[in-house]
């Protein structure tokens, strides 16, 4: 008898497992268009001088936001690289501090003409930052695919993202113009 409860109480646990895990944000989808471009814009700042820091290809529900938290070190130059799909009807990037104070936010609203934001970021200081990622696209699962780029081969490639987070909610605002400083 102890055998069996012990049994059903393993089988519960790992059920329990099961939905948990399916929650979590899915690495790892391929789309072979837009894993080429992610290496072609990889090789151009390759060839600046960077290498990759963080790289990975994400798994994504259209309207739902996907967290990436990521240490950035005060006064490096990353170059943050998000490749959403060209059929979507919006990508989205939105940056936020340590404290989750909103950094910055970009949007492109006709990705058919250009379905990626490259954004330049020196942190002020050395704190886990937080890119939250979206995409629409009907109610249909696509690919994504992001990038960190930062001087020198100082770190070797990673290829996942840190921790997923907290989602945090899409404001509207202009269309991506790159920043002025």
């Amino acid at each position: 008898m102890q055998r069996i409860i012990r049994s059903f109480c393993l089988v519960v646990f790992l059920l329990g497992s099961k939905s948990i895990y399916a929650q979590q944000p899915a690495l790892g989808c391929d789309d072979k268009a837009m894993r080429i471009q992610s290496q072609q814009l990889k090789h151009d700042f390759a060839s600046q001088g960077l290498s990759v820091y963080k790289d990975a290809m994400i798994s994504m529900e259209s309207h739902q936001p996907f967290p990436v938290a990521v240490q950035l070190d005060k006064g490096k130059l990353y170059q943050l690289i998000f490749i959403g799909n060209r059929d979507a009807k919006k990508i989205s990037m939105e940056l936020f501090d340590g404290a989750d104070k909103k950094i910055d936010e970009r949007i492109i609203k006709k990705p058919k003409e250009q379905n990626f934001i490259v954004y330049s970021f020196t942190p002020e200081k050395t704190d886990m930052y937080l890119l939250v990622f979206t995409q629409i696209k009907g109610s249909k699962s696509m690919c994504g695919s992001f990038s960190i780029m930062q001087p020198g081969g100082e770190d070797a490639q990673q290829t996942s993202p840190a921790t997923p987070a907290n989602n945090k909610p899409a404001t509207a605002n202009p269309r991506y113009v790159p920043r002025k400083k």
